[in-house]
């Protein structure tokens, strides 16, 4: 009965961050596109430009995040009020040594264009924000605090949009743009952090491995290649119009990967491993049921996306549209399914990672002519990723479990 009712409750955890993940996932497209429409094309380029290092600086935020679920979730009677002083102040240098070190090289970057001296400031405080803002939310994710991280998460959303919208008022101010990315989850990390307690017969300490963190790191940084490494291989000539189709494609991924944490929060403080393919499976079907719908969406509304969002530019890109949501929905299936093996400490899949990046580089630095080229790679790499993927997923979780099973019985 205990077992149903926490496959139940998180069964309702996964929907319910779909919804708010879909509200987030609007609210943050409709303000990269007020970003687009309402600033300079310098403006809009500087950004561009700075949000690729933003999403490179969100990975040791997820990390750290992850980290904390995992270990909060696992241990039982864990003494949380020192966890989170440990953590700020671990983290916090960490955060300001790496912030410290990207700002003084802040000369190399302006060598090539003088600008790129205004993003270097605000790029240094992120990333030392990055240290610091997933503190709160990994220790909620380890006590499965689903809806509380939800409602933050929103209320971060907002007021960044409200930020960019104050920045795009002064002229596109590229300071403040940038710190939109960065400022509201460390104000929510703050306000919920003295919030986040553990009652004092709580003493059991919570150690986590920085080692797992290193690890997680690299690894979530060799699984972001697919969706980043394209955008910088790419010939000049066919960035623009590549660029806006990969910026759609993305939809379709963030939209379906919104449970991810979810799956991580669950699979932390499961005690046995026998639910562990029943909640990687429910979790799987539905990143592939979002996927599908926000694939077809793609299509349906084709035209009003290259409306609202290109101003009726790069029209020829949305006969692509359902070709990369289908891929974007194998990317967010194998997202989860590495997420699942990162909760479950099974980095082997680094080499699987470091494979699928060599073959994309092969095969754009031989196979590109045109945008369909592009598009015929991409189909290849992610489909390759997912194949090698499940594979592994069978040999090391199913077939090797059996083995083990039956050497147990014998």
């Amino acid at each position: 009965m205990v077992v149903e009712k926490k496959g139940n409750k998180y069964i309702t955890n996964l929907l319910l961050t779909t919804i708010f993940g879909g509200v987030i996932g609007l609210i943050n497209y409709l303000f990269n596109i007020f970003i687009a429409r309402f600033t300079s094309e310098n403006i809009f380029g500087l950004y561009s430009a700075a949000i690729g290092v933003i999403y490179l600086i969100q990975i040791p935020a997820l990390s750290i995040q992850n980290v904390l679920t995992k270990y909060v979730g696992r241990t039982e009677e864990g003494d949380i009020n020192k966890l989170k002083v440990k953590s700020f102040i671990i983290f916090g240098l960490v955060g300001f040594f790496l912030a410290s070190l990207l700002y003084s090289s802040s000369s190399f970057f302006t060598e090539n264009m003088e600008e790129t001296v205004k993003v270097i400031f605000p790029l240094s405080i992120t990333l030392l924000l990055a240290f610091l803002s997933p503190i709160s939310k990994g220790i909620l994710l380890g006590k499965e605090k689903i809806t509380l991280v939800n409602v933050m998460l929103l209320l971060e959303t907002i007021l960044r949009f409200g930020i960019g919208y104050l920045a795009i008022k002064l002229d596109g101010n590229i300071q403040l743009l940038i710190l939109a990315n960065a400022l509201p989850a460390f104000l929510s990390n703050m306000i919920a952090l003295p919030f986040i307690k553990s009652p004092k017969s709580q003493t059991k300490n919570i150690d986590i491995s920085y080692k797992e963190i290193i690890l997680l790191i690299s690894s979530l940084f060799l699984l972001s290649v697919p969706y980043t490494l394209d955008l910088i291989l790419t010939p000049a000539h066919l960035k623009a119009e590549y660029g806006a189709l990969s910026l759609t494609g993305k939809i379709v991924y963030f939209a379906a990967i919104t449970v991810a944490s979810v799956m991580f929060a669950r699979l932390s403080n499961q005690k046995g491993k026998k639910n562990d393919l029943k909640t990687v499976g429910i979790t799987v079907f539905i990143t592939f049921l979002i996927g599908i719908i926000a694939s077809f969406c793609l299509f349906f509304f084709k035209d009003l996306i290259i409306d609202l969002a290109f101003g009726g530019k790069y029209a020829d890109i949305s006969i692509y549209f359902v070709v990369l949501g289908l891929i974007m929905t194998a990317y967010a299936i194998v997202y989860m399914l590495a997420n699942f093996f990162f909760a479950r400490d099974s980095y082997r899949y680094i080499i699987i990672l470091l494979c699928t990046a060599v073959l994309q580089v092969v095969l754009f630095k031989f196979c590109v002519t045109d945008l369909s080229s592009i598009v015929r790679n991409q189909v290849v790499v992610y489909s390759s990723l997912l194949v090698l993927t499940i594979l592994y997923f069978l040999f090391n979780f199913i077939v090797k479990k059996d083995v083990k099973e039956i050497e147990k019985g014998s």
